[in-house]
């Protein structure tokens, strides 16, 4: 059997103030999931986030990227690309030059780097804006052009941290939708950040219900891979009843991380 994506072996985070961020954390990402993290603020979601990307250093426990550490990710099958909660663009450069940034850090050709950075454009459905500048875009189109810039690089795993958060209702749907599409049609192994519930269970094949006091995986939650995410499915039963278990599971999670508050005052 080939290894996981990505394996956690009691990693934990205790941060230089002495907070506890993240208690002994075990997890295991297969290629092709869509593990979306959720729980009450102060759970350690972005922090378990940014250990994986390695921005964090862990203060206890393993992790393994393919397994093997990380001074062997970026290599062909073993890319990793992170989006951040704001879109982060260059106000100065055009949309496709952002997009185009990581192919030119890593000095690919001019030619080759534009080709890619516009084929990414279009898959997010804003190839026709190409030439104009972050300001001209909506919050939204902002967030699709980071993730073409993600995309660009042709990740193995994405991480992706409350990409959608600051947008309105409707916006966020519209891309929850285009990003399942982008991920479930790939196979794309994705790790994803959210204070939405109702986003979790929209584009998750698994959901890891987070508690605090200290940060850790107080359950985990499994979702068919093979249904289809879109607006029936949106309005369906079938999405209202995992929508109801995961708000069990996240108010059973709110509870937990109280009394971790209290025990710790």
């Amino acid at each position: 059997m080939s290894s996981p994506v990505l394996s956690l072996s009691s990693v934990e985070k205790i941060f230089p103030n002495g907070v506890r961020g993240l208690s002994p954390v075990d997890l295991s990402v297969e290629k092709g999931d869509f593990v979306t993290l959720i729980g009450p603020s102060g759970c350690g979601k972005s922090t378990l986030l940014k250990l994986i990307a390695n921005l964090h250093t862990p203060s206890a426990g393993t992790l393994n990227w393919w397994g093997g550490g990380f001074k062997d990710v970026g290599q062909k099958g073993r890319r990793m690309a992170f989006v951040f909660q704001d879109a982060t663009l260059m106000p100065w450069a055009t949309i496709v030059k952002n997009v185009r940034l990581p192919l030119d850090l890593e000095k690919v050709e001019r030619t080759t780097a534009n080709k890619r950075a516009h084929a990414a454009l279009e898959r997010v459905g804003l190839g026709h804006v190409a030439d104009q500048y972050p300001a001209q875009l909506s919050g939204g189109m902002k967030m699709r052009v980071s993730i073409a810039r993600a995309l660009v690089t042709e990740p193995d795993l994405l991480l992706m941290d409350e990409p959608f958060g600051a947008l309105d209702e409707f916006t966020r749907n519209r891309l929850d939708e285009e990003m399942a599409r982008l991920c479930y049609e790939d196979g794309l192994t994705t790790l994803f950040v959210t204070h939405a519930l109702h986003e979790a269970a929209f584009l998750s094949s698994r959901v890891m219900v987070m508690a605090a006091h200290p940060g850790r995986i107080h359950a985990q939650y499994e979702i068919d891979r093979g249904i289809v995410r879109d607006e029936t499915f949106r309005l369906s039963d079938q999405f209202a009843g995992i929508s109801k278990e995961l708000a069990i599971l996240l108010e059973d999670a709110s509870r937990d991380s109280m009394i971790g508050q209290e025990a710790r005052q």
